[in-house]
């Protein structure tokens, strides 16, 4: 069965006070062009009524690894406008692992053409993710963080865009010093989640 874009469910859950903003994922490091598995035994309730899974849960949920809403750079434009919406007005973007650099140009000029433009972008480096991730992917696929973030602000700099869309960057920020290395670099804001993930007993990890 072909899951669909919902946009009164979308609207329902984003709309909730505890929702502050909207991510769409094209990719990132621990898996580009590839789509996310959740574990049965990680499907909780919340988790099941957020996504309109069955609860108690039957099968693993395998998100696939293209978006069904849109396919093009413009079509998606269009699509972060309608997310605007449909959520009130919070703030919209996008997070991608950088593959080929014309993929991310291809994008900005859609920025420029339909005049719809993201809130965030948020850069993740290839060594980013989980121990959930394939290790012939992390190892071999994407472009690190340092290389990601620097295309992307200079890309966004050359459109007359950087002052209008905040910059995200992931990739192993591990440390006070890779933390302040990242803004150096450009980024506006830093996510750091995998040595949280793992100090905490990352299921994954474990195995």
């Amino acid at each position: 069965m072909k899951r669909v874009f919902d946009p009164v469910q979308f609207s329902d859950n984003a709309q909730r006070p505890n929702c502050k903003m909207i991510e769409l994922k094209l990719s990132q490091g621990a898996k580009p062009a590839h789509g996310g598995m959740l574990p049965r035994a990680k499907i909780s309730a919340a988790i099941a009524e957020a996504r309109g899974l069955a609860f108690p849960p039957t099968d693993d949920c395998n998100s696939p690894a293209r978006h069904s809403a849109f396919d093009t750079p413009e079509g998606m434009m269009q699509f972060i406008a309608q997310l605007r919406e449909l959520s009130g007005g919070k703030p919209v973007g996008f997070k991608l692992c950088v593959g080929k650099p014309e993929e991310f140009a291809a994008l900005v000029r859609a920025m420029l053409s339909t005049g719809i433009v993201p809130d965030f972008v948020t850069v993740d480096g290839a060594e980013g993710g989980t121990g959930a991730a394939p290790p012939e992917f992390s190892n071999s696929v994407g472009m690190p963080m340092a290389e990601g973030l620097t295309l992307v602000h200079a890309i966004l700099t050359g459109a007359a865009l950087r002052n209008r869309i905040r910059v995200v960057a992931a990739g192993k920020v591990l440390t006070g010093f890779s933390l302040v290395r990242t803004l150096a670099m450009g980024a506006d804001t830093c996510n750091a989640a995998r040595a949280m993930l793992f100090a905490l007993g990352c299921i994954q990890s474990h195995k």
